[in-house]
């Protein structure tokens, strides 16, 4: 799967930076994971060390049981939905790949990206993450939250769409002057 990216690239292309999302994505889904368990354990640790009825008992190990294995489930669906994203920015395109089963592909030409729009809350400043939003030729955008170094990636691709663009300019003009 981390090698889906390469896969897509045209002949000549290349991948000028390769990004995930930042750890703090998994925050809320560690934090409530946590917080189950603890509630999970309190559970089966008030069910195991007091003289209840049988069937409170029985309630509180159920209850402790879905407990502990929500929150380590929410831990993990945590994890599988920060690692089922990975974007890249080559020298002519940004592309981003969603999903482990379902796979979507969104690419975008650098040279149809008219805007970059940077976005960044006092929390994620603390830990450098972000949201990028890329504005192309027809009001079309495409947001991708919780990148990592969001400042450099926007730079990165401001530098390139630049670049494409000079390019393209040059050929342009190449093809007046010519006739």
């Amino acid at each position: 799967m981390a090698n889906f990216i390469e896969k897509t690239l045209e002949q000549g292309e290349r991948i000028m930076y390769k990004g995930r999302l930042h750890w703090y994505f998994n925050f809320r889904y560690t934090l409530w994971g946590i917080l189950l368990v603890v509630v999970g354990l309190f559970c089966l640790a008030y069910a195991a060390g007091n003289v209840l009825e049988p069937a409170t008992v029985n309630l509180l190990v159920v209850v402790g049981i879905v407990a502990c294995v929500s929150g380590l489930g929410s831990v993990f669906f945590g994890y599988f939905l920060r690692v089922k994203t990975e974007f890249a920015i080559t020298d002519s395109r940004f592309i981003q790949k969603d999903g482990i089963f379902n796979i979507r592909l969104t690419e975008i030409p650098l040279f149809k990206i008219e805007t970059v729009n940077f976005e960044q809350s006092f929390m994620e400043r603390i830990v450098n993450t972000g949201s990028i939003e890329l504005v192309g030729s027809g009001g079309t955008n495409h947001k991708v939250s919780f990148v990592q170094n969001p400042l450099k990636v926007r730079n990165l691709i401001t530098t390139y769409m630049k670049e494409v663009n000079a390019e393209k300019q040059d050929v342009v003009a190449e093809g007046t002057t010519a006739e």
